[in-house]
């Protein structure tokens, strides 16, 4: 592919430590480390600062962060911005009034005159548009109509495909919802997605013209700079660890069927039980921690509070086993799962029907186990903590690393810009 000039859009980009900012960081360093001119738009809301790769770096306003934005403090504990005693943000109640998505009045009205002015300045090649929130393709819808510029729409979380359909109360709402969700991804040029079954969705349900898999993944060269073992004292080498990191609520996972697990294999094996810790790395609203803290777990869950970034990754490379909580929705996989295979260590799934566990399994790389029965919980993690949960995950690294993503995005950018 000939050196070209990407427009990457992005709600969310670094040094923002939310997980959606990883995927436009990986993009950015290594199509840029391809011989590609990387130009990013993305929103305050981020942080300040360079983004490795990127020729060009703007930051346009966002309500978010501003002083109108009154839920700031929960947003500073989404990004563990408070200290490890912060509690985890509830969703905005306006959630339930815009379409599709807040950030179609807290930050496209200011992105979007922007995307267009800085198009005409740098003549980009090709846009890459990436949500959630669906928004952001507004822009890319925008920049291909009005400039003629090739689109590609990304889509990391199903739009209607995953959404509870009660979300909007109102069926007005829901019926722009939709319009919206099959009007942006039927109009670009290419679609790629982070999962086959969201890609497949696209392509079959939304009219995409090409939807192709691209996944998340991790960058091996930050693996290298966190090396190094996590602090003292948040590990306890008698008991097998379980560690997970991140939200559970905000991002509509409850750890109520791990625990149930739990229950039932202390019911069952005593012995194997009290070998067991699970930990829990993140914010917690305060129902969350009653749970893991209940008096009937004690010595076998802990909750770590919010740790940064360096920590969690350390404390990830040093645990016995990674644990994954899904929702349940087929096409979860997150970001956090390939942070997880990145740290070599066995990954277990509660949810045995996404495509987290299909990758886990296929890998050989953990297992899985699913949520609505405590008792094959149970059996699960007794298999782990006597070892046998065949794990093998050879040349999972390589497959997942930002680089070799970086070729496949290049394909497909290569791709629209020919069509």
């Amino acid at each position: 592919m000939p050196a070209r000039t990407i427009l990457l859009v992005a709600h969310l980009a670094p040094p923002s430590p939310l997980s959606a900012a990883r995927r436009s960081a990986g993009f950015a360093k290594y199509l840029a480390r391809r011989g590609h001119r990387v130009v990013v738009l993305t929103s305050k809301v981020s942080g300040a600062g360079p983004v490795e790769g990127a020729a060009r770096v703007i930051r346009t306003r966002d309500l978010m962060a501003s002083r109108f934005n009154w839920r700031k403090g929960s947003f500073d504990a989404l990004q563990g911005q408070s200290g490890t005693a912060a509690a985890a943000p509830e969703p905005s109640r306006l959630e339930d009034v815009v379409v599709p998505d807040l950030a179609l009045v807290s930050w496209v009205p200011f992105a979007l005159p922007r995307a267009i002015a800085l198009a005409r300045e740098e003549h980009p090649d090709v846009v890459w548009t990436t949500g959630p929130p669906p928004s952001t393709n507004m822009i890319g819808l925008a920049l291909q109509r009005r400039l003629g510029l090739p689109w590609v729409a990304d889509i990391r979380d199903g739009w209607r495909f995953e959404r509870n359909h009660a979300d909007f109360p109102l069926a007005a709402q829901r019926a722009l919802d939709d319009w919206l969700d099959h009007r942006l991804t039927a109009a670009a040029d290419r679609v790629t997605a982070v999962t086959a079954p969201i890609a497949r969705d696209a392509h079959d349900r939304l009219g995409a013209r090409h939807a192709a898999t691209i996944s998340n993944g991790f960058d091996l060269d930050e693996l290298d700079e966190l090396a190094g073992p996590p602090p003292p004292g948040l590990l306890n080498p008698g008991r097998h660890s379980l560690l997970y990191t991140g939200r559970l609520g905000y991002a509509k996972r409850s750890p109520a069927a791990l625990l149930e697990g739990l229950r039932a294999l202390k019911r069952r094996d005593p012995d194997t039980a009290s070998r067991i810790e699970v930990l829990f790395a993140g914010p917690l609203r305060d129902d969350e921690r009653a749970q893991i803290e209940a008096p009937d777990l004690a010595g076998m869950t802990r909750a770590l509070g919010s740790l940064d970034r360096a920590t969690t990754m350390r404390l990830q490379r040093a645990t016995d086993t990674l644990l994954l909580i899904t929702t349940g929705n087929p096409s979860e996989t997150g970001q956090k799962l390939f942070e997880y295979l990145a740290a070599d260590r066995p990954v277990f799934v509660v949810g045995d029907r996404t495509e987290a566990a299909r990758i886990v399994t296929q890998a050989k790389a953990g297992s899985a186990a699913p949520m609505d029965d405590p008792e094959a919980i149970a059996t699960a993690l007794t298999d782990l903590v006597h070892g046998r949960t065949a794990v093998s995950p050879d040349g999972i690294a390589r497959r997942f690393h930002y680089a070799t993503l970086a070729e496949e995005l290049e394909a497909e950018l290569e791709a629209a810009i020919a069509g």
